[in-house]
């Protein structure tokens, strides 16, 4: 009979500063791969708080290894034998692997640090697990993958029975992701159970032995391997076909060339698209963003190479210039990095015009008609004077159409859907699409694909730096992801 590690039964819980659950259930048992995928967003963080900390609920029960722990009637506010791993790490960069693993840890008094016995026991740990690090390697030199083995590391030493797994492969490049997997099946071999939190079914179908499906602060569904295929899916799923339109003809829109671009791990990458086409650029050990954006923000100057827009040749010494006003980018993690939260929206929707309209400043008859412009698209936000009070989407939107407005040749967007659940993703690929359809090209730099592929006109696969295969829609499905 299998042991039970976590039973949440029908827990309701009420805060106002985070979304709710609403008859929440969940169990898992030792040694399983549970799987949890959110529809949408509302509840997850509030089910990872209760799983680690046993703080009040309105009604329901949360069990720990078949021991009560949380109801209605009592919480004590302990915490349980649980360890989070996520894209915040808890490292501490400045320090080596074995003082990461055992000193910085609850229980952990010696006052002399006997570095020579730490790094055995951190053989002896490695061993069990069938990983390799330098335990005097110092962890800011690590790469993300072997991050998350040292926490690993740090959750068997502390004697969890629970590990959870919130998004990584958001940090992870595609190999990386499979190695860590592995590493997964190994901890669950062992006896850890581990809960797996993703918002994609390819994810967890691919490794977990059960899977959730929430929503609403509730799960809808549960899926047993045999259960785990496309079609069973899909009733769960929401359409993108709403989200997407179409385009003019390739005979209507201008080429756009990149000629020989080498920057860093990019090498002589050479391919042609068109105005309102969408070009995936598929790079599944995660060299190239950091490449392509620090050249086109000239943060790295291009080594060789060149754009050609219009017929006309944008090189290594004026591509920073042509940045905002013929070229834009937008970042991973677009609404916390790209927006500024003590300014209105209309301010917002305008930064960067100036350098467009080559005027100092944006008249506020200018922006009065903007308003007036894209009062359709947007609604009554773009009214809001407090850009705080607006949710996600209303956010996203913003960043979205500050691009539609500029109306630059063509867009960089960095790992668009990370960290989206279903409706958010669906609502980024519509935005995506509005861009198109002004005549906007857009290239995503992408890690995972499978969002991307749906608004996708081209998908040109990097290895080692170079383009290795082009990929047109009619051959999506034969994509290895």
């Amino acid at each position: 009979m299998k042991k039970e590690i976590l039973r949440m039964e029908h827990v309701i819980t009420q805060a106002s500063n985070v979304s709710n659950l609403n008859n929440f259930n969940l169990h898992v048992f030792q040694s399983e791969i549970f799987g949890l995928i959110g529809v949408n967003s509302l509840g997850k963080e509030k089910a990872i708080q209760l799983i680690c900390k046993n703080s009040a609920i309105k009604y329901g029960r949360i069990y720990f290894e078949n021991v009560l722990v949380n109801s209605y009637h009592i919480s004590d506010e302990s915490e349980n034998k649980v360890y989070v791993l996520d894209q915040n790490s808890k490292l501490v960069n400045d320090l080596s692997v074995s003082d990461n693993v055992f000193v910085l840890r609850k229980g952990f008094k010696k006052y002399i640090i006997n570095k020579s016995v730490l790094a055995n026991q951190l053989e002896l740990l490695m061993d069990e697990i069938e990983v390799s690090l330098n335990p005097k390697d110092i962890c800011f030199k690590l790469s993300e993958y072997e991050r998350c083995v040292v926490e690993m590391l740090k959750a068997m030493i502390q004697g969890v029975k629970l590990i959870i797994v919130n998004n990584i492969s958001n940090v992870l490049s595609t190999n990386e992701l499979l190695e860590f997997k592995k590493l997964i099946q190994k901890m669950s071999r062992k006896g850890y159970s581990v809960l797996y939190i993703t918002n994609h079914h390819e994810d967890a179908f691919s490794i977990c032995d059960r899977v959730a499906f929430m929503r609403d602060g509730t799960v809808i569904k549960v899926f047993d391997k045999k259960e785990m295929k496309d079609e069973k899916y899909l009733p769960y799923s929401i359409s993108y076909e709403d989200a997407i339109f179409t385009v003019s003809s390739e005979e209507d829109r201008k080429p756009i060339s990149f000629n020989d671009i080498t920057s860093g791990n990019l090498k002589k990458i050479t391919f042609q698209m068109h105005q309102g086409e969408c070009v995936v650029l598929y790079d599944k050990a995660k060299k190239l963003q950091e490449d392509v954006i620090d050249f086109l923000c000239g943060t790295k100057e291009l080594e060789e190479g060149s754009i050609e827009m219009d017929h006309k040749v944008i090189d290594k010494k004026n591509i920073k210039k042509k940045l905002a006003t013929q070229i834009a980018v937008i970042g991973e993690e677009a609404i916390e990095s790209m927006l500024f939260y003590d300014m209105s929206y209309i301010d917002n929707l305008c930064f960067l015009l100036d350098r467009k309209t080559q005027k100092s400043r944006i008249s506020n008859k200018a922006k009065k008609s903007i308003r007036k412009e894209y009062y359709a698209k947007i609604g009554e936000d773009i009214y809001a004077e407090n850009i705080t009070k607006l949710d996600k989407k209303s956010l996203y939107s913003l960043v979205y159409y500050r691009v539609h407005l500029l109306n630059p040749k063509i867009v960089f967007i960095v790992q668009p859907f990370s960290n989206a659940d279903m409706y958010m993703r669906r609502h980024i690929a519509s935005l995506i699409q509005s861009l198109k359809n002004k005549g906007i090209a857009v290239v995503i730099l992408a890690v995972t694909i499978s969002d991307s592929l749906y608004i996708a006109d081209k998908l040109l696969l990097l290895v080692e730096g170079q383009i290795k295969k082009e990929y047109l829609p009619d051959q999506f499905g034969d994509i290895q992801i």
